[in-house]
């Protein structure tokens, strides 16, 4: 299939006419029709950025499991420690990546920034305007990862408890950082649905039925109120606009929510998710056979209270740790569990949680930390969708770097958690690399995407054809708009097929 690799010809990669068009563009081909590898990722949804003005998108159910057939390639040879295998040549590296680096659906020749690192010993191995400050998109949430995981232990945990109210008859639930609990009980397996409203209404319940003959419980309906003061902020980053919250490409940046009210492209979180998790809480409490006022009204809110610290407990329980759900964030590409984690990991490490604190933050923590060069760099978001953000390619290899030669054990976790999606099976990569020419990098690249109007990113780690790992960081922010986004981010998985065949 040679014929589909990339020239400097306008040559379409894709069939981008009628149905086939958006075949590709939700990644649901037909069973027989190629080979479907779109693994099913718990809670995926690709939220980074908004769609490119013409292209199709739609919000398309998974593949059910009968059409999931993976396709595993089995190794030619027993497989070695990536230590054992050579460092590749620095210029068999770039050409072997060039012609695809010639593609004109990369936009502007002097706006293709790549950055590949032996990912041991960090050494350079095809840099093209590495340290030029370019758009990144949503591989900004790498850095961000970086940060968090400096500000939150791994085993960390978020609480959500229910507590008693100052008023008779008031109790309080009171948020801790869970954004995805489960309506019913908790999955101890899940990380969305981790912990679960049903079980914080029944501790609730038991505890209120242990306190009958104490004369502390409430005598009339109990009355459920919010608090919501842990890591105060406001719903959405001030600089992203309207319609990525409107249309699911952002969802509501809360510190207690339910799992299923996450953003989805087309399905957007609810204007009150918080709100949400009172409701679902009120109606498990009256199921458990507590009188609860508001109980079966949709309508009904729950006032927002601050509650005493030496405020009775009567329930409690606990989120999947923090590595994980930071894993999911990323593997997703979700910008607001990004942004809330950013927030909590900014003020557990001291710094207020607006959002100009956690990014100067953010920034602060990429010099400090991981000893990176910032000059001229600007973040403006931890998510990457807000408009502003300049980073060079190399900062963004160099953090990988950090997280895949034991440097940094924290973010090497999260990444491989699945931080990093795997090509052509899950998070935002289920629906990549799925042409022939793509093959070799499949089920062994691992990168984050990033997409907004004009720009496509891409940021991983891949093993060569002689077992060496790799990282690459890749972004082209002068594209065209509409189907040429399709097009550029094919061209960038090729740079990726092309360095996991290179035997350099």
């Amino acid at each position: 299939m040679e014929g589909l690799r990339s020239t400097p010809l306008r040559s379409t990669r894709y069939a981008l006419a009628g149905l086939t068009a958006l075949a590709v563009a939700l990644g649901a081909l037909a069973p027989g029709a190629g080979d479907p590898r779109a693994a099913a990722v718990e809670g995926a949804g690709a939220t980074e950025g908004p769609p490119q003005d013409g292209a199709t998108t739609t919000a398309g159910a998974s593949p059910s499991p009968g059409e999931v057939r993976p396709r595993i390639t089995p190794a030619a040879a027993p497989l070695r420690p990536v230590t054992a295998a050579p460092v590749p040549d620095r210029g068999a590296v770039s050409g072997q990546i060039s012609d695809e680096l010639a593609s004109t659906w990369l936009g502007g020749t002097n706006r293709r920034a790549v950055a590949i690192r032996d990912a041991l010993t960090g050494e350079p191995l095809g840099d093209r305007y590495s340290s030029r400050l370019v758009t990144p998109a949503s591989t900004t949430k790498l850095l961000a990862a970086a940060a968090v995981v400096t500000g939150l232990e791994g085993d960390h945990t978020f609480t959500t408890r229910v507590v008693a109210g100052a008023d008779p008859g008031e109790v309080v639930l009171v948020a801790g950082g869970d954004m995805l609990l489960a309506d019913g009980d908790g999955d101890p397996e899940a990380v969305a649905g981790h912990a679960g409203i049903a079980d914080l209404a029944a501790q609730t319940a038991a505890s209120l039925g242990s306190e009958q003959g104490s004369g502390e419980a409430p005598e009339g309906p109990v009355r459920v109120s919010l608090d919501l003061t842990y890591v105060e902020g406001p719903h959405a980053i001030p600089t992203w606009i309207d319609r990525w919250l409107d249309e699911g490409y952002a969802g509501r940046i809360v510190q207690i929510g339910r799992s299923v009210d996450r953003a989805r492209p087309f399905n957007p979180s609810p204007r009150a998710p918080e709100q949400q998790v009172a409701r679902v809480f009120r109606e498990a409490l009256a199921e458990e056979g507590v009188d609860v006022e508001g109980a079966g009204d949709d309508d009904a809110r729950a006032a927002e209270v601050q509650v005493a610290d030496d405020a009775r407990e009567l329930a409690a329980v606990e989120s999947a740790a923090a590595r994980d759900v930071l894993a999911l964030a990323l593997a997703t590409s979700d910008n607001a569990m990004v942004e809330q984690l950013a927030r909590q990991a900014a003020v557990a490490d001291g710094e207020a949680a607006d959002q100009e604190s956690v990014t100067a933050w953010i920034r602060r923590t990429m010099v400090e930390d991981y000893g990176l060069d910032m000059t001229g760099v600007r973040i403006t978001d931890a998510s990457g969708l807000s408009d502003g953000t300049l980073i060079p390619v190399a900062a963004v290899a160099d953090v990988l770097v950090a997280g895949a030669d034991g440097s940094h054990p924290r973010l090497q976790e999260v990444l491989a958690a699945g931080g990093l999606p795997i090509a052509g099976y899950t998070g935002t990569l289920a629906t990549r690399f799925h042409l022939d020419v793509h093959d070799p990098a499949v089920g062994n690249a691992r990168a984050k995407t990033g997409t907004l109007p004009g720009v496509s990113s891409l940021a991983g780690t891949v093993v060569t054809r002689d077992g060496r790992l790799l990282v690459y960081a890749l972004t082209a922010d002068d594209i065209d708009q509409g189907a040429a986004a399709i097009e550029a981010a094919s061209v960038l998985d090729e740079v990726v097929a092309d360095l996991a065949r290179c035997g350099c």
